[in-house]
């Protein structure tokens, strides 16, 4: 995946950063959704959504092509959404309902998606940058991109520290919360594999995951993560 704007390129490793863009919202549980039939993602079908509060018009959404969507609440405080009408593919419905929201649509595997909102501006950037020149901005864009590969390293070698959570055979998002204080993983939120016991496994391993430093300031919660099903042999996740 190249990095552009917030997203963060994770190379060939398995486990990807995506970006830690979506507000802090401890107090509002993030939300999945699953469903079951789903529409074929490649299909048109007719939709008819109102103009609703977003979280309602996406919740017409899930129900109707059982596409898994995985969100903060807060991100769709706030915001309408609709109207749509007539045959659309779910990808392109989606992307009409989040139009000029700002909200970055994530494909995540055939039938899911994550919704996330763009980084906030590097610590130091806009008006502050102007101020402070551009070096206190470029320190703030490296000591980020440090901590992400940081906690990928250590997201990485907790996975393939168990033969049932070890990348290469599923694909996952997740989001983390990181205690700033400890610092460890205090809170996962997975969009399932399809295995409930890898799942409950992976969120073992990972809640109160043990990191080596706290999160830059600024930094904004949760941490979306994306495990991609690639083989460890190519990627080098979890050579000894």
């Amino acid at each position: 995946m190249p990095a552009a704007g917030s997203q963060l390129a994770a190379g060939l490793m398995a486990v990807a950063v995506l970006l830690s863009g979506m507000p802090a919202a401890r107090a509002d549980a993030p939300r999945t959704t699953a469903a079951d039939p789903v529409a074929d993602p490649a299909a048109p079908m007719r939709f008819d959504i109102p103009r609703l509060p977003l979280a309602a018009a996406l919740s017409r959404f899930h129900a109707q092509t059982g596409q898994s969507l995985l969100y903060d609440d807060a991100i769709a405080e706030g915001r309408m959404a609709g109207p749509l009408q007539g045959e659309r593919t779910p990808e392109a419905a989606l992307r009409e309902l989040l139009a000029g929201s700002g909200i970055v649509v994530r494909y995540t595997s055939q039938a899911a998606f994550m919704l996330m909102r763009p980084e906030a501006p590097d610590a130091g950037s806009a008006p502050a940058a102007a101020a402070t020149g551009t070096a206190s901005a470029s320190a703030a864009t490296a000591a980020r991109r440090g901590y992400y590969t940081e906690l990928q390293a250590r997201v990485t070698a907790a996975l393939c520290g168990d033969p049932a959570t070890m990348p290469g055979s599923y694909r996952l998002a997740l989001n983390l919360w990181i205690d700033a204080e400890a610092p460890v993983v205090e809170r996962v939120l997975l969009h399932p594999t399809g295995n409930e016991r890898r799942d409950a496994r992976i969120a073992a391993r990972l809640t109160g995951l043990a990191l080596a430093s706290a999160p830059p300031a600024g930094l904004a919660q949760p941490i979306a993560l994306l495990i991609l099903p690639r083989q460890p042999a190519q990627t080098g996740d979890c050579r000894p």
